[in-house]
């Protein structure tokens, strides 16, 4: 495959392997130890928030421990997936014969 090629492809993998990590880190509320959402039904259901212990409530969202980690976890994962189809599509080196 040229190089040109190679590159290309291996930059719009990188791209879409990390924007599917991205999508789905949202999906699962990754970025949230208690989400908006979750205060909003508890608050729908009549309780001042989201109990955290015994008497204690939070009101306010709270960010999870590993949320500024997150992109930097897609940027690798997707320079990553960009390296493996860089090297999967390099020329193929004839065997060597052993003797």
């Amino acid at each position: 495959m040229r190089t040109p090629v190679r590159v290309s492809a291996a930059i719009v993998v990188g791209i879409a392997v990390a924007l599917a990590m991205m999508a789905h880190d949202r999906q699962i509320d990754a970025e949230w130890a208690i989400s908006p959402a979750q205060i909003a039904d508890a608050q729908g259901a009549g309780k001042p928030g989201v109990e955290t212990g015994p008497g204690r409530f939070a009101r306010q969202p709270v960010a999870s421990e590993g949320a500024d980690l997150l992109p930097v976890k897609w940027g690798l994962v997707g320079l990553f997936a960009a390296c493996v189809v860089l090297a999967g599509t390099g020329r193929r080196r004839p065997p060597v014969p052993r003797t």
